[in-house]
């Protein structure tokens, strides 16, 4: 029991780090230049972020039967694209074209982060509490 929250501590503190730097890479490309207060709007953007989807992870992870990295990779790629999509939308600094490209980017570092989490927390089909009850 100590071992599965040691690994769910790792991986959600790994995500949120790398989740941080991924927004704020995200912010150098639509914006150019990195500034304090960029940093700080990404930190503020992404907490919520990879706390929502690190629970929503771990609540797959841990009770579902089907957690696997293909599923995990997928999830995490829905994720990055709709939360990237809602939070430029409603900045609306930047043209169309450059919210479906930053969606896609922001898909892809989801799906990233998503495989990075599934790994940490076991990487096993069987890993989850579903998994190992006897129903």
């Amino acid at each position: 029991m100590g071992e599965c929250i040691v690994r769910f501590i790792f991986a959600y503190l790994t995500v949120f780090i790398l989740g941080i730097f991924s927004v704020i890479g995200m912010e150098a490309i639509m914006y150019g230049e990195i500034t304090y207060q960029l940093v700080f709007a990404a930190i503020l953007f992404a907490a919520p972020l990879i706390l929502v989807g690190t629970t929503v992870a771990e609540m797959f992870y841990g009770f579902s039967k089907n957690a696997t990295a293909k599923r995990f990779i997928l999830w995490g790629f829905l994720f990055g694209v709709v939360a990237t999509v809602v939070i430029t939308s409603i900045l609306q600094l930047i043209s169309l074209i450059m919210i479906i490209l930053t969606s896609l980017i922001g898909g892809l570092m989801g799906a990233v982060l998503a495989w990075i989490f599934f790994v940490i927390r076991g990487g096993q089909k069987a890993s989850g509490k579903a998994a190992t009850t006897n129903n």
